[in-house]
């Protein structure tokens, strides 16, 4: 269910979606912000600067393994393990982002660099943080600087995962994620319904514990599209009218409507 709250829409969309990739140690080179198609340049840049018009919404994503694919680094292209692979397309454009396996939050937001134009960030981490035993309120300012810094009209935040290695942690992080988004003009989803079997994953829905299946990458990717989608509906319905005057006539008045 959607509620709005605040002065843009702030939701809690329960979606059928993954278990989180986390982010794990060892990771082999460094990210890059990638715009699709883009080729690895060893160093975090602008992403879509100068990309071609598109006619759906733009959409950057930031993040740890889970948005960054199976390549681990988001730079090395989607993929089969990306959900971005399956959120894109039919009114949703991928524009770039910045994610790599085994980034905490602080390591995003100091790596990640502006993209122009961006209509919708999805930002999905904190796996990493719990990993390392970083609480949410360490974490925060980090969250704010990744959204200052994207500067997108709006703003997906996604709940964390189980994680089958501290499970009551990551409760913790997740419900203290939730409470600060409800105090933003945000959007809160958690993509993680199917996956959840009380604090851990659901039986068949992870091979290890940290990272989703496959076939759990497209349940995510699907529903974080509907996150994305809806977000961009809703900002349309609430966008002002342009307002309409009448001249004075017969004695009358002149009339102005709109929002």
């Amino acid at each position: 269910m959607i509620v709005p709250m605040g002065r843009a829409t702030i939701a809690r969309v329960a979606l059928t979606g993954a278990a989180l990739a986390v982010a794990l140690v060892g990771c082999a080179g460094q990210a890059t912000t990638a715009s699709p198609g883009s080729l690895p340049t060893g160093e975090p840049q602008a992403a879509a600067s100068a990309a071609p018009a598109t006619t759906g919404l733009r959409v950057a994503i930031v993040g740890d393994s889970l948005t960054a694919g199976g390549g681990r680094l988001l730079s090395d292209g989607l993929d089969a393990d990306t959900w971005m692979t399956y959120a894109q397309g039919d009114g949703v454009d991928y524009v770039g982002g910045w994610a790599k396996g085994g980034s905490t939050v602080q390591e995003q937001a100091a790596a990640v660099r502006p993209i122009a134009d961006v209509d919708v960030l999805v930002l999905m981490s904190g796996t990493n943080d719990v990993r390392r035993q970083i609480s949410f309120a360490d974490s925060r300012s980090s969250y704010e600087s990744i959204i200052d810094t994207i500067d997108a009209r709006h703003v997906v935040i996604a709940a964390i995962p189980p994680y089958d290695r501290s499970p009551v942690a990551a409760l913790r992080y997740e419900a203290d994620l939730e409470r600060w988004v409800a105090t933003t003009d945000h959007t809160f989803v958690d993509p993680w319904g199917f996956a959840r079997d009380g604090a851990v994953f659901a039986r068949g829905t992870t091979d290890d514990g940290v990272h989703p299946t496959t076939s759990g990458y497209r349940l995510l990717g699907t529903g974080l599209r509907e996150a994305i989608l809806d977000v961009g509906r809703r900002a349309s319905d609430a966008a002002p009218t342009d307002a309409a005057t009448s001249d004075p006539v017969a004695g009358g008045e002149g009339v102005v409507t709109g929002s």
